[in-house]
């Protein structure tokens, strides 16, 4: 009966096939840790993986301390939910974000601790989040502007790997290639039960912006939608910039780059080759200025430092690059 209840889903729901098979090569039987804020994205998720076997799920819940009232029942709702799935539970509260600095940034940090906390607890690396192909439009159109450095680093992976004080995050994005619109009718057939963020709609919210203002607005100037053509560009950047990376020298070790080695390389390499050592060596905040900047003191003789953010300087010094980190830095 079950069985044949997913064939009717995965024929209703053509995406559900592609999901399904995303996650195939995951074990069911381990644990996985997935980040569940009470939305429709999260909801659905939650419920998909339950739908192709997977049977040890942590549900994850972090309140931000942002909306009052609306953040506890939230919290109430995911609780609830945990509880009558039958799944492990791990809620937490933040007691204040700092003042400086844009707040989902902030609030995308302690998010990160949060789950390697439940990492550590539950003795698992897997994650599973909710991000959609929407997410992955709007986060592209904003990391572009921000001056990511190139198409790939502008977009949200599919799958990635992070460390957060010292433990491993391996992260999965099933949803990645299913609009918000398909999640929406998907929770309505199967009578899912969600809570609406209501800072959705606030302007104050960089994203928010995007999706209701800049979208829209462009694609009224070209009279055709747009998000789907984004998407498809997304994807082949993406498969072209896996033959790049294959092109990339490792760094990851290393604390020095040899100036005569990354001269050798051409200059997509080069950007490349140094984008992937500022992240190996945990550096933030950077863009293409700074790896243009960088990649100058390979040929000016003048100048052996240039500044990075947060008071960070990537120096040369016998043939070498290296950074100098001030002491009491914590990237």
């Amino acid at each position: 009966m079950k069985r044949e209840k997913n064939r009717d889903l995965e024929t209703r729901f053509p995406w559900l096939s592609r999901v399904k098979a995303i996650t195939q090569t995951l074990s069911k039987e381990e644990s996985h840790l997935v980040g569940v804020s009470g939305g429709a994205d999260s909801r659905v998720l939650l419920d998909i993986l339950s739908i192709v076997g997977f049977r040890n799920l942590v549900i994850c819940h972090l309140d931000h301390g942002l909306r009052g009232t609306e953040s506890i029942e939230d919290s109430k709702f995911v609780k609830s939910l945990a509880h009558r799935l039958g799944f492990a539970c791990h809620t937490g509260t933040v007691t204040g974000l700092p003042d400086t600095g844009p707040i989902e940034t902030a609030a995308r940090q302690a998010r990160l601790r949060f789950f390697a906390e439940a990492a550590e607890r539950f003795s698992t690396e897997s994650l599973f989040l909710a991000h959609h192909a929407d997410d992955q439009v709007e986060t592209f159109l904003i990391n572009l502007f921000r001056g990511t450095g190139s198409f790939d680093n502008a977009a949200i992976k599919p799958e990635s790997r992070i460390n957060v004080g010292g433990r491993c995050l391996q992260i999965h994005r099933p949803l990645l290639e299913v609009w918000k619109d398909e999640i929406y009718e998907f929770a309505a057939a199967l009578r899912l039960k969600y809570r609406e963020d209501s800072t959705n709609l606030s302007r104050q919210i960089v994203r928010n912006r995007v999706r209701h203002d800049l979208i829209p607005g462009i694609e009224k100037i070209m009279g055709r939608p747009l998000k789907r053509t984004l998407l498809r560009t997304i994807e082949i950047t993406a498969s072209e910039s896996d033959f790049l990376k294959s092109l990339v020298p490792e760094t990851t070790n290393l604390p020095e780059l040899e100036t005569r080695e990354l001269k050798k390389l051409p200059t997509p390499i080069q950007r490349r080759t140094i984008h992937g050592w500022l992240r190996h060596q945990g550096i933030q905040d950077y863009g293409f200025d700074e790896i243009e900047a960088i990649r100058s003191l390979l040929n000016q003789v003048a100048i052996a430092k240039v500044n990075l953010p947060r008071g960070i300087f990537c120096r040369r010094r016998s043939g070498k690059l290296f950074l100098s980190v001030p002491p009491l830095h914590n990237p």
